[in-house]
């Protein structure tokens, strides 16, 4: 997999060609770890800082949606600042949110904070996987570099969340920025002590960036996952907040709209809306996001109830890393050496997904074992893996290299900035009407066993987180017909005029 003629011209002279790529790699590592927030710490953060859980995922929202703008300017940033800057620039800005983030009381500053800390992280991970790229995939065989970059990525980011989890076990949230700090610095030295200013490209300035057209498209997304994170607790369009947001979004997108007609090089161009198949993607991503979402919503909630403890509720983690793992190998082997049709792998994929919610129908019971929790899990993460795997390589293969990633940041806006923020709202909101309609049943049921409030409780959630995963297993289904019906719709096309000729000759003779 990596060419042993090419050299990182980056480093200094003195530091070793056989340690260079691990460098990259550990850098990459810090990278991963490093957040605005992070979800292992959700409960102490909420608790500690006076702020809703709805607080907590906006900010979260806020962190992917920072990382989205981002990939717009991923050459503008590298042609104008070389390697060792940009890196030096994105650890120093990563430790400044995480100094920052202990001290902040204000939801609306940790909004922003967390959306900077998505955007530098992005800048620092894309600084490093840009690099190491010739080595991994010489001949820039996408699908070999994006199974490989999920290989290591998404196994950093399990193993740093369980990592994280058995931190604040021990040690309050606060430690987990402290820790981000030190690494950080780690990578801010490092880059400064074993890297020189090496140029691979001309450099081009910032000029004719649309940073108007990045304020706007923000506000835009900014806007839509406040209504969707918010829109539960404040009663929707009911709330003068929920109408203002709404409000918002529509002016951005109006500007952003007429910016893309009539400036010349606007944030997001013309011809990246055009590339083919491209809405394709985009219900395709979205309705990915909104199975993913019952995962977060629904088990979270079936998990509550059971007695695992916080680090066995952890180690969960490891096992849909397990999943993830040879999803990537699967997804390289398929993609590159067999060939097989991406609409085929995006049919497994889903499949997965949809067995990780088949299995946990039949699994809700307030006696299970954690035990029982790693299979399903181990679906989960494989069937994620080879969608977003084999859905990131469609949309290199199909669009142009120029906007190849401002098709990444449009798909970014559906796949976690809207779908998921979207998808949570809606299995809240569906698991709050199914917990009304069975509370009212269980406690008529058990008021004569003289039941308390928690037993009624437990049982409603445990009927609704049911009947929720039921319902997500008929929409999945749904939308593997979709699929079929897509990967057929071209022979169907070919073979319909002759269906028509033999109805029509069949109606003749039966005329006659």
């Amino acid at each position: 997999m990596q060419n042993q003629q090419f050299r990182f011209l980056s480093f200094k002279e003195w530091v070793p060609d056989g340690l260079r790529f691990w460098i990259y790699l550990l850098f990459l590592a810090c990278f991963q770890f490093s957040n605005g927030m992070y979800f292992s710490a959700m409960g102490q953060m909420s608790g500690g800082l006076s702020i809703t859980m709805n607080d907590v995922r906006m900010m979260s929202a806020a962190m992917f949606a920072g990382l989205t703008m981002y990939f717009p300017l991923a050459f503008r940033l590298k042609m104008c600042f070389t390697n060792r800057t940009g890196l030096m620039c994105a650890a120093a800005g990563l430790a400044f949110c995480n100094l920052c983030a202990p001290h902040i009381n204000n939801p609306l500053l940790f909004v922003l904070l967390c959306f900077a800390a998505g955007f530098l992280r992005l800048w620092g991970t894309f600084e490093c996987l840009s690099s190491i790229l010739p080595k991994i995939a010489p001949t820039f065989n996408y699908a070999v570099f994006l199974s490989f970059v999920f290989f290591v990525v998404l196994g950093v980011v399990h193993l740093f969340d369980l990592a994280g989890a058995y931190l604040i076990y021990y040690y309050p949230w606060q430690y987990l920025h402290y820790l981000a700090i030190i690494l950080m610095g780690a990578v801010l030295l490092g880059a400064f002590l074993l890297m020189r200013p090496y140029r691979q490209m001309p450099k081009l300035p910032l000029l004719g960036v649309d940073w108007l057209g990045l304020i706007l498209w923000s506000i835009f997304i900014l806007a839509l996952i406040f209504a969707a994170e918010y829109g539960n607790q404040l009663d929707w369009l009911n709330s003068p907040k929920i109408r203002i947001a709404l409000g918002a979004a529509c002016i951005s997108l109006g500007f952003n709209i007429a910016r893309i007609a009539y400036f010349r090089h606007p944030f997001l161009d013309l011809p990246a809306f055009k590339t083919r198949n491209l809405l394709n993607l985009l219900v395709l991503f979205a309705l990915l996001s909104i199975l993913l979402s019952g995962k977060t919503i629904l088990q979270n909630a079936f998990i509550s109830l059971l007695p695992f403890g916080t680090l066995n509720t952890a180690n969960l983690n490891f096992f849909e890393f397990l999943g993830a793992l040879p999803a990537a190998v699967f997804c390289w082997f398929a993609i590159t050496k067999i060939k097989l049709p991406f609409k085929l792998l995006t049919f497994l994929g889903m499949l997965f997904v949809i067995f990780y919610s088949l299995i946990m129908f039949f699994l809700i019971s307030p006696d299970l074992k954690i035990e029982s929790l790693y299979l399903p899990l181990m679906c989960y993460g494989f069937g994620h893996v080879t969608v977003f795997i084999t859905l990131t390589v469609y949309a290199q293969a199909t669009a142009p290299f120029k906007n190849y990633f401002q098709v990444l940041c449009i798909l970014g806006l559906i796949r976690t900035d809207i779908g998921s923020p979207a998808g949570e709202a809606l299995f809240s909101r569906a698991l709050q009407g199914v917990m009304t309609t069975n509370l009212a049943s269980v406690e008529v049921l058990e008021k004569s066993l003289n039941a308390n409030f928690r037993m009624i409780y437990e049982q409603a959630l445990l009927a609704g987180v049911r009947e929720l995963f039921g319902w997500t297993v008929i929409f999945g289904v749904f939308v593997l017909i979709l699929i079929c019906f897509a990967h057929f719709k071209g022979k169907i096309k070919r073979i319909l005029p002759s269906l028509k000729a033999v109805y029509k000759a069949v109606r003749k003779e039966a005329q006659s």
